[in-house]
């Protein structure tokens, strides 16, 4: 029988320490933006980055979950729509990266590039490169994300007043149909918000990279939500099995994002021509260090603590490690994003760090917010009970 608390009433120190934290961050970012100029939108850049490849990463867990109609993930359903529902900040959050443009990306200015082969290469790419294509693609990102997340979460707070079996249908068909169009908004999303501030490079790849790097860190924030929810004495009836179930998966995409890093480095360096080895120069000079971090934190660290068995199964030990493939993967945005713009460092400028904390603290405050007054569960989902017993069956 569920015991599970019916609704959730608290977060408010969550909600009150994510606020502090974004307006602390935000008078740092415009100060530092004073101060430095074009440094603090790149670091906004960076953190926006980090925060909406964790969103989509959720989406498309959820929408997985769903297609497959999976079972154990239903007792953390929930949660997972808590991530998603911080999909509509992240609109409201692309209005610096829209102001700043003209300073963030070469290719709106192709004349004040000073190679001349690379001016003449983002000229030919100026039918797809160009501002209002940048703003049109961006808004039908948005719209295909945020249409999808309403409608899966609409219906799931709807079954917690009537039974939801009638809705199951409406969840695979649409999370089914839908995952082709996340994915490929996903990918897109990634090659003209990070991919094209090197316009001269491209990478086949390089969305799948952004991808595997958002879902393993959603992935990442599912295990804290949960462990955080859990010592505030909910989800009570989550069991080690659940945490081996996420700890799998952690390990699974580690190795995958692994996999495509080391095949895109590969395959590039392979080719040895100059226009597409242009990337990866700079991170294997100026910011050596901070490649070696990114290779070393987010695939050798987490994939030998991951390896045990009981590492996956204790929530006390796999949060940390969680919180670790967290923090990693906004360095591994720092990666993506600051040696094509931050030619001479610093590795890391303190507006990075304020960038951070101001995105992160908004999203935090956010979606607590949009989790009060809400069931912690399903509570009508046929499959919950299963769910609970998921590994004691």
């Amino acid at each position: 029988m569920n015991t599970e608390p019916s609704i959730f009433t608290g977060g408010g120190r969550l909600i009150l320490g994510g606020f502090l934290a974004f307006v602390v961050g935000a008078i740092a970012l415009v100060v530092g933006g004073v101060a430095h100029g074009r440094d603090a939108f790149y670091a906004y850049l960076s953190a926006y980055a980090w925060l909406v490849s964790l969103l989509v990463g959720g989406l498309i867990f959820l929408m997985i979950v769903h297609a497959m109609d999976a079972k154990w993930p239903v007792a953390l359903r929930r949660v997972i729509e808590g991530v998603t529902g911080v999909l509509p900040l992240a609109v409201i959050g692309f209005i610096p990266i829209a102001v700043g443009i003209t300073t963030i990306y070469p290719w709106t200015s192709p004349s004040t590039i000073h190679e001349h082969e690379v001016q003449h290469l983002v000229e030919h790419k100026l039918p797809y490169l160009n501002t209002s294509s940048f703003f049109v693609r961006a808004f039908l990102y948005f719209g295909v994300w945020l249409g999808i997340s309403y409608f899966l979460r609409r219906w799931s707070l709807r079954g917690d007043w009537a039974p939801a079996a009638t809705d199951k249908p409406r969840f695979r068909a649409l999370s089914a149909l839908g995952l082709p169009p996340v994915a490929l908004a996903f990918t897109f999303a990634g090659v003209d918000w990070l991919m094209s501030l090197t316009p001269a490079w491209y990478s086949t790849m390089f969305g799948v990279y952004w991808f595997a790097g958002g879902f393993l860190g959603a992935l990442a924030l599912l295990v804290l939500a949960t462990y955080g929810l859990q010592r505030a004495g909910m989800l009570t009836r989550v069991g080690s099995s659940h945490y081996y179930a996420l700890g799998r998966l952690l390990l699974a995409f580690t190795i995958f994002w692994a996999y495509i890093a080391y095949f895109q480095f590969f395959l590039i360096w392979i080719t040895n021509k100059p226009h597409e080895a242009s990337f990866y120069a700079p991170r294997m000079r100026e910011f050596a260090p901070l490649s070696i971090l990114v290779a070393a934190g987010r695939f050798v660290i987490p994939f030998f603590a991951l390896l045990p068995y009981r590492v996956k199964q204790q929530p006390s030990t796999l949060a940390p490690i969680a919180l670790w493939i967290l923090f990693m993967h906004w360095v591994d945005m720092e990666w993506l994003v600051m040696p094509s713009v931050r030619a001479e460092g610093p590795i890391v400028h303190w507006l990075d760090v304020a960038a951070l904390v101001c995105v992160g603290g908004a999203a935090l405050a956010f979606g607590t917010f949009r989790l009060r007054g809400r069931p912690i569960v399903p509570k009508n989902d046929t499959s919950l009970e299963a769910a609970f017993r998921y590994g004691s069956l």
